[in-house]
């Protein structure tokens, strides 16, 4: 657990540290929040977030907070540097579910719970939005590497997540490679029911399910599957690797997750067509 907690200092320190570093020129050249926010055409608000360490401010904010208080050229190098480490946290899965598995949702949950719009690409399972209770039990089993004894617990609260699906002033968009379709943690069992599970979900005006089959090009090498949350003001992609979790709130980077979402979903079967191939799929032998 000291591993855990050590880790978890270091992915908030970056944060913490710029935050104070603005604070302090702030301070130092006699400006109230107000005052700043009014000189930079923000709201006080965003300047409290960003002072309090709750919200992530890109290297052009941290670049023309600097220069408006007159910050000396250590503090203004020392900023960007802060900001790029602050926009990228990067977190090992024991750091994740050291809690427990159930706990280690909760950070997404939250994401989801804000976000107006979702996109998500999956090349290698069924997304954990649009999973049956088995297939996640048997996902979550197979991923559980820090040996947690609440898979029951994390499954149920998986299955408690994917509520927001109903919420019909948000929307989804998934994009699933046939691979993902096809790929099974366990047994081949489980596949003709999560396929049942993904046409019943397809039927939502809320969510768009579309099919990238593996004789269509994908136009871009995408090796991992990643969400992009589409909150206001604080837009952030999630990127699940081997080891760790990655948060990304860089703008240039968001742009970049968009249009590569943009991208495969061009690629991939209509929301018409993708319904027909995953009739067709639970149809085949």
């Amino acid at each position: 657990m000291g591993e855990v907690v050590l880790e978890g200092k270091r992915v908030g320190n970056a944060r913490h540290e710029l935050a104070s570093l603005l604070r302090t020129a702030r301070s130092d050249r006699g400006m109230s929040g107000q005052e700043l926010a009014d000189a930079l055409g923000w709201s006080q608000s965003k300047v409290s977030k960003i002072e309090n360490g709750r919200t992530r401010p890109s290297t052009n904010d941290v670049q023309s907070w600097l220069n408006i208080c007159g910050a000396p050229e250590g503090s203004l190098k020392r900023g960007a540097e802060l900001a790029e480490s602050a926009l990228v946290e990067s977190r090992h899965w024991r750091t994740v579910h050291a809690d427990g598995l159930s706990s280690g949702q909760s950070g997404v949950k939250t994401l989801e719970a804000r976000a107006e719009v979702v996109r998500s690409f999956q090349p290698s399972m069924i997304p954990g939005l649009l999973q049956t209770a088995e297939y996640a039990r048997q996902v979550l089993t197979a991923v559980n590497l820090s040996e947690q004894g609440d898979v029951p617990e994390a499954v149920a609260t998986r299955m408690r997540r994917q509520e927001v699906l109903y919420e019909a002033d948000r929307r989804f968009e998934f994009t699933i490679t046939e691979a993902a379709l096809r790929w099974h943690p366990h047994t081949k069992a489980i596949l003709p029911a999560q396929w049942d599970r993904l046409l019943s979900i397809s039927t939502l005006t809320n969510v768009a399910l579309r099919v990238l089959p593996l004789d269509v090009p994908f136009g871009h090498l995408q090796n991992n599957g990643f969400l992009l949350f589409e909150i206001p003001g604080e837009p952030t992609v999630v990127v699940e690797t081997l080891t760790r979790e990655l948060l990304l709130t860089s703008t240039e980077e968001i742009s970049q997750y968009r249009s590569i979402h943009k991208g495969l979903t061009g690629h991939a079967l209509s929301e018409d067509d993708s319904r027909a191939y995953l009739r067709e799929l639970a149809a085949s032998p």
